[in-house]
């Protein structure tokens, strides 16, 4: 079925009537219509309720609606609008922190830090409810910190026992 015709036994809406009348009046004022013939016409438009009905009540006043005007070309560099995204998670801060405090430990003031700022990490992360990324992040700096903090224990320890 071609496209410009309407569906069988479509439903009538509003708006079909509405643009269904208004055709008739444009005819009427252009002289296609007498006054009476268009309260007629009026009259069954109103009552139709069906699409196709509409389009034999106008069929011989108006031609088919317009096609839409072509697009004008999109300039270089300017294509369609696009859709709108949510954006997707953050990288997690402290958990960029923590990793990187655990890879550059100085004195084991960086390995400290990276605990911190590791277990930091992971409660924001858990209270953002998906907005915020870097669990591994922050889990890999509380592994290098707490490796950090227990060679520093070991060698406190050695370094006590060799004393004795």
């Amino acid at each position: 079925m071609p496209s410009d015709q309407p569906a069988p036994y479509l439903r009538a809406s509003d708006a079909d009537r509405e643009a269904a009348a208004e055709r008739l009046r444009v005819a009427s004022v252009d002289g296609r219509l007498e006054s009476e013939e268009l309260e007629q016409r009026l009259a069954a438009v109103y009552a139709a309720r069906w699409v196709p009905e509409l389009a034999r009540i106008t069929a011989d006043i108006t031609p088919a609606p317009p096609a839409a005007p072509p697009l004008p070309p999109v300039p270089y560099g300017y294509g369609p609008p696009v859709a709108y995204a949510p954006p997707g998670p953050t990288t997690n801060g402290m958990a960029v922190a923590s990793l990187i405090s655990g890879f550059v430990w100085f004195g084991w003031l960086g390995s400290i830090m990276a605990v911190i700022f590791g277990h930091v990490a992971l409660g924001q992360i858990s209270r953002s409810g998906g907005r915020e990324s870097g669990r591994g992040m922050a889990i890999a700096g509380l592994v290098l910190g707490y490796i950090g903090i227990s060679t520093l224990l070991f060698t406190i320890i050695v370094i006590a026992a060799s004393s004795h």
